[in-house]
This record gives structure tokens, sequence and C-alpha cells, in this order.
């Protein structure tokens, strides 16, 4: 620092010159920070500032674009082995959202068709890349009348989230609507309510089904803002065991039924865990879980469950706060160590409305892959948080609103087009939503994250029977900006590895600046209701780009290799899949389901029977009622990685029949081609009216 003008920022950090890179801008900032000096006349400080000049020109040539840092990822045949040692279930898959106020409208907003499609939208990303969905105030959708319940609302959301293949996140919070229980309500009550809950679903769905839910006591119950049945510590203990005695009941109901370890898990207390003084509900009912008494009756919970974030700045603050936490609790009560422990809020920084520009662009899809390859390395290191953490959910299924329409913690960014006749809602994918789908195309092992120079980490994942590789890396400074953007990534991957003559592999990628409909929307003067056109613009660079134009299939010979050379703009996530031949061919897509978004477009939605992480990309056909016979390829030329295709009959359609393909009522079928361009049989054909 001289004078308070800050020199040295522009020749610290690990890149460099930072953000001053171009002459124009360093001409401008040393400007400035001349004026600002006052004693600035000596000899020996304007060398200075000419030498600092000199090494930012100098480092600024030395970055020249499409050069930029480099780095080498050069996978062995050894490492490949020892990844299928570790077993790498999908821990992160979790997503989250709250209704706003008020409360007693939780129904109404959660069956609204925005609430709605954006839920069948994230679960339209391939291989449960999104399982659960932790939702407060579910209890909200609940009606009494006479002394009995009426489910028709929750009936109608569940009904939702089991057709789009998502499990809820059953958190037991809110007041049934016209309950003329005293508050708060006895333990009785919630006995009762919870066996009546497990039963009807049970029925509806399935033991099976119902037995994944993630039943969970009521969310951050020490703050006042949250609890609303203004619970003293007695009450909140009383309504803790009731649910866990509910639970445990139908346990022994439907315990020969189900195929899980656990059936009907009960998770909590999903807490802040601050100071005793201010959070006496989470830390008092850790003492009975620490309690040397192992007997249902001693801890209410299967798994504890916490909520650790992190400033904003760092991803690695999200595992450093889940680490300390854990740690603290298992030197308070060491009978904890029997326990799972979870973090179901891990989030980089907390409050999911504030806009902040990083959760727009790259930056958030980088920071989200971070926090999981982190937390992968502490479970795949097997160290004392890593050997116990069970999952990771991130609050990040919310609705995003104007004018901060990306900018919040979401997964999509929506369009409240309130000034069509009738009024509708637009979608656009965020990267944080393909960084996660990107990720479901993890092998089942995998090696723990590797990190290089050039903020460069990677996860190289296989499967056992040597048909499979996939390399997700990413290179980012988490939340900040990048300012020596471009990298030059070379990756060498043994062919030995797969026990076939023929193998193919694609490369898909979010780059910044590439991939960004944020940027694409401020181009556009950041419209409020954006036209067809403006929209199809955004759309366009929403998913991850294909690099090298298509799959590549390559001979297998000894000695064989593949070796790329990809030039990245950072911040940027890349993935690398390589599938043997003679793997799984694709599966057949059924559950085709098309919904309207507004007149001549519609949402077409899909499920794949098998065969998810060799696919390359999904054709959706479509045959409108006025021509007969005639099957239109509406997609062709659009890279459809995930389950889902927005199909506006007005927005052009390049392929040769597109002429004929008027309107959009007609029949759809949707089938899958893999990385060696084979395609799978076709969906059934779906009406469309």
């Amino acid at each position: 620092m001289v004078n308070g003008c800050a020199l040295t920022a522009f020749v610290s950090g690990d890149e460099g010159c930072e953000k001053r890179v171009t002459k124009k801008t360093m001409f401008y900032q040393f400007t400035c920070c001349a004026f600002a000096m006052r004693p600035i006349t000596t000899m020996w400080t304007l060398l200075l500032l000419f030498l600092l000049l000199l090494e930012c020109l100098i480092t600024s040539e030395s970055h020249p674009a499409g050069v930029g840092v480099g780095a080498a990822v050069r996978i062995h045949q050894g490492e490949l082995a020892a990844a299928g040692q570790r077993n790498m279930k999908p821990f992160w898959t979790g997503s989250g959202l709250c209704p706003p106020e008020p409360r007693n409208a939780s129904g109404e907003f959660l069956l609204s068709k925005d609430s709605l499609t954006n839920l069948e939208l994230i679960g339209s990303l391939t291989n449960r890349s999104i399982s659960h969905v932790r939702i407060h105030w579910l209890l909200e959708l609940l009606g009494v009348s006479q002394n009995r319940y009426n489910f028709t609302m929750l009936d109608t959301f569940l009904d939702h989230l089991h057709h789009t293949g998502l499990v809820p996140g059953f958190e037991l919070m809110g007041t049934p609507l016209g309950s003329t229980e005293g508050r708060p309500y006895s333990a009785a009550f919630w006995t009762d309510l919870v066996q009546q809950l497990v039963e009807r679903y049970a029925g509806r769905y399935g033991v099976r089904y119902v037995s994944r839910w993630r039943f969970e006591t009521w969310n951050e119950p020490d703050l006042r803002n949250y609890n609303t049945l203004n619970f003293t510590l007695n009450d909140y203990l009383s309504y803790v065991f009731a649910i866990r005695h509910g639970l445990n009941a139908m346990r022994q109901k439907y315990d020969s039924l189900t195929n899980t370890q656990q059936p009907f898990a009960l998770y909590g207390p999903a807490g802040l865990f601050k100071s005793d003084t201010h959070h006496p509900f989470c830390w008092t009912v850790m003492e009975y879980c620490g309690a040397n008494d192992t007997t249902p009756q001693s801890c209410p919970f299967d798994t504890i469950t916490f909520h650790r974030k992190g400033s904003g700045r760092w991803a690695s603050e999200v595992l450093d706060g889940g680490r300390q936490l854990v740690r603290e609790l298992l030197e308070r009560f060491p009978n904890t160590e029997r326990l799972r422990f979870a973090n179901d809020e891990a989030d980089p920084i907390a409050s999911w409305s504030t806009a902040r520009p990083f959760k727009a662009d790259v930056r958030y899809a980088a920071t989200l892959f971070s926090i999981v390859t982190q937390h992968w390395s502490a479970i795949a290191d097997g160290d004392e948080f890593g050997r116990r953490l069970q999952f990771l959910s991130h609050d990040n299924a919310f609705l995003s609103y104007y004018p901060r329409v990306f900018e919040q913690r979401t997964l999509l960014a929506r369009f409240q087009m309130n000034r069509t006749d009738p009024p509708h809602v637009q979608f656009v994918a965020k990267p944080v939503f393909s960084v996660l789908g990107m990720l479901a195309k993890l092998g089942p092992f995998a090696t723990p994250t590797r990190y290089l120079e050039g903020n460069v980490s990677y996860v190289v994942s296989c499967d056992k029977r040597r048909n499979y590789l996939c390399l997700l890396a990413s290179r980012s400074n988490d939340t900040a900006p990048m300012w020596v953007k471009r990298s030059v990534l070379n990756v060498t991957i043994p062919t030995e590895h797969f026990r076939t003559a023929r193998v193919s592999y694609l490369i898909e990628a979010l780059q910044d600046g590439l991939n960004d409909p944020f940027r694409v929307w401020q181009r556009q003067r950041k419209p409020a209701y954006p036209t067809t056109a403006q929209l199809a613009s955004m759309r366009a660079v929403q998913l991850p780009s294909v690099l090298n134009e298509a799959p590549h299939v390559v001979e297998l010979e000894n000695g064989t290799k593949i070796e790329l050379q990809l030039n990245l703009r950072g911040p940027w996530v890349v993935s690398v899949r390589v599938c043997a031949e003679k793997g799984t061919q694709p599966g057949r897509v059924d559950r085709v389901r098309v919904r309207t978004v507004f007149r001549d477009e519609v949402l077409i939605f899909w499920k794949l029977s098998n065969g998810a992480r060799c696919i390359y990309t999904y054709e959706v056909w479509f045959k409108p009622s006025s021509a007969a016979g005639r099957w239109c390829h509406v997609n062709v030329a659009k890279h459809t990685p995930f389950m889902f295709y927005q199909y506006a009959s007005n927005v052009r359609v390049s392929s040769p029949e597109s002429k004929d393909c008027r309107g959009v009522q007609g029949s759809y079928k949707v089938r899958a081609v893999d990385l060696f361009g084979r395609k799978g049989p076709f969906s059934s054909a779906v009406y469309y009216n």
C-alpha cells in the first residue's frame, strides 16, 4: 500500500496481474493511482511504478489469448486399478426449496405451474443427478375437516414428485390447515400423523419408494422465524421422540417389504449448531444421542443433519465448516460416532434470494463441482469426517424472479411472462443445472480428487467391467472471476484399460462466456419479457457444448492412447467420457410427457430405461396432425444431453422436412443415441392436443 493505493494487487495472487491485464486498463488504473498519491514526486517512486507496469505488461504478454496457463492429466493404468477399490456412491444428489410467505399459501405455490415445471425440469437430469428435494412447510398442504385429514393438495404434489422420479426430503414441519389441536401439538398427534402419512403413501406408491424418503424434523428449530409453534425445549423433545415412535411402528409393520437397511429413517435436527445459549434445541437433543444407551429411545435420529454454508468466497469453507462441527460433536458426545452425518444445506453462501453475480454463470457450477469433489476426497481418504458423511444437499431448487432471474441461488432462470394472454412461464437452464448432469456421468468407482497447478482439479472414474471411463475436471477461482482466462488442458488416457477392439469418446464442456445464457440476456439489455427469438438465443448456450464436434471412435492397438489438447476459457468444467463398443447399447425411452408452455410451444420430457452414461444425445421426433405419416426430427443439430427438450414451432428447425412441421399438435416420440451413433428403439408415440 502506498497512501491507500494497493500497488501489490497488480502483481499478487496466483495468476500474476489479476484483473488489470490489458494495456488500456493498466494505464487507467496506474493513472488513477498516481493522481491519488500526493507525495509521489521522487524518482524512486516513479521508478517503482514503471517497474510494476512493466511486470504487468510482461505477464499479460506471457499469457496471450489461446495459450494461458497449462495443465496435464495423465491417467495411468495403476491409478484406474486403484480407483476400482473406491466405491463412489452419488452423495451430492439433494436439492431443496422453501415456499415464500405467506405460509398458508404454501400449497398454492407448490402446486402452481411454475413450481411443477421447475421440479419436472430438475427431474429431467440424467441418471438421478438430483434424487431428493427437501421442502419446507409440506404439512401446510394438509387440511383438517371434522377431525379427519384432507390429503388432496399433498397427494397432488407428491404424485408429481413421484411421476418425475424425485424423492421428497419430507420435513415434518408446518400446521395442517384448519387444525383445532392445541398448540404446540401433543405427542400423540405427531405419532398418529406420521403413521397416517407412511401408511397412505406406502399404499399409493409402494413401500420401497416411501422407505427412501428422508423424513426430517423441523428445520432450524432454534430460529424464531421457523419455530412458528412456539416450542419450548420440552415441547420440542416431545415432538422429536413422538415422530421417532411413529416411524418405528411403521418400520416394524413394513420391515419385510423394504429393501433398505434402515427403512423410514429419521433425519435431524437440521440445525445451525451455533452457541448453546441461542441454539438449545439442537444441542440438547444431541445429549440424548451422546448417551451411553444405544437403544432407539436414546437417540431419535438415524442421521444427524446440520447446515454449514460458506461465506461466498471459497468452496472449501463448506467442507471446513462441516468437518469442524462434526469434530466438535464427536468430542462433546463420543457415543455419536456410531451415527452418520449429513450437511443438507451445503451452499457457498446463505440467503438464496440475495443477488450475487457468481450464481448466474459458470462460477457457481465450478464452485458446486469443487464442493462435491472436496467432500469426495474426504470420503475417499477415509478421514474422520469422510467416513461418517452420508450426503450433501444444496438449497437451489427455488424459483427466481425479475430482475435477478439469473443471479439468485437457483438451477434455472425463470421468466414470468405476465403480458401474454394467458400469462405463462419460461425457464432457461443455468450452468449449475448442467454441472449436476455432468457429475451424474461419473462411474461407480473413482480416484480421490487430484489437484494441479493453475487451480485445476479432477476426478477419474470407471466401472468394474472396464467398459466405461469418465474424467471430470474443472479450473476456477471459486466464486471470484479469473483474470487469466485461457488455459490448455492436456489429457492422456490409456486404452489398455478397456477389453474391447474399439472405444468412442466424447468431450463436453461448460466455459465462461460460451455456455452463459446470463451474458446473452445482458447483451439483450435484460428484458423482463424476452421474445421467442431472445429465449432461443439464451437456450442455444444453456447446456454443455460438445468439443471437437462429435464423438470420436478409436480403433485400439497395442500402446494406443487417447491424447487430447483442449483450449478452454475459464472458469470451466469439462467432461471426457470413454465407452467400450461392447458396453450396454441404448435402452428404450419411455414415459414421454408433453407439457404446454404457450401457443405453439411445448416441453417434452422422457425417461431412459438403461445405459445413460454412454448416451450422446436424444432425438425428438414430431408428426403434426396435418401431415399424415410424415415425421420431423425437430431437434436436429441441437445437442440434447438431458431428458427434456423445449420445442417452439415458430423457431426455425434446420431439417429438410421442417417445412411440413407446423404447430405443436400431433404425435411425439424420442430415442437415445450413444457415443457410437447406435440408436435405441423409439418410445411409444404420444399424442398432444
